[in-house]
């Protein structure tokens, strides 16, 4: 049975910027929780080692000690792989957070290149085998008038995570909550914050 997504549910959607891997070791990442898809509700920042292995574990720690953990009902990621070749395992971020997880990239990922560029990290066999658990990206509409997105999804069915991707989106394809933590990391990485 499908259940009936309402509208203004609390989501988390983790993004990072773009980066220079000559230059920098670290990224940092951005979770930016929405109420729907226009009522901007909180931030959450940390940073992970670029083509590291503690992307997944990082995302755990900032979603469960969000002040706005408990009202959460889904976690966006902009792809599996984040700060390069860092890994986020779909399977494990749900079941450590008790919330579904769904994966959003803009354009079909080409697989045979990632298992090729992860043969030249370590333990990339292993990376290999967790990007592959989370599943063949689907092809779903976000917006009726734009391309498709490419999604993988736990703890939700595929009409279930469309309904959700749908709901959060206002323009393009890509979910507000995303889009806008992606332009958070962007400008942190540029304009760094000193405390």
């Amino acid at each position: 049975m499908v259940r009936t997504i309402k509208k203004g549910v609390k989501i988390i959607g983790i993004a990072c910027s773009s980066f220079n891997r000559e230059k920098e070791k670290t990224v940092p990442i951005v979770g930016v929780i929405y109420r729907g898809k226009e009522l901007f509700e909180g931030m959450l920042t940390s940073t992970i080692t670029i083509d590291g292995e503690d992307a997944t574990k990082t995302i755990i720690e900032m979603v469960t000690k969000s002040t706005h953990y408990e009202q959460l009902k889904a976690i966006f990621t902009r792809g599996v792989t984040i700060g390069g070749f860092n890994y986020i395992d779909l399977e494990e971020l749900a079941r450590k957070t008790n919330l579904p997880v769904i994966s959003i990239v803009d354009h079909q990922p080409d697989m045979a290149k990632i298992e090729k560029a992860l043969k030249n990290l370590p333990n990339g066999q292993y990376r290999w085998i967790i990007i592959q658990k989370n599943g063949p990206p689907k092809a779903v509409r976000s917006n009726p008038k734009e391309e498709p997105v490419y999604v993988q999804f736990i703890g939700l069915s595929q009409q279930e995570a469309h309904q959700l991707i749908q709901n959060a989106t206002v323009t393009g394809r890509i979910p507000e909550p995303l889009r806008i933590a992606r332009l958070i990391a962007i400008a942190l990485r540029d304009f760094p914050i000193i405390l």
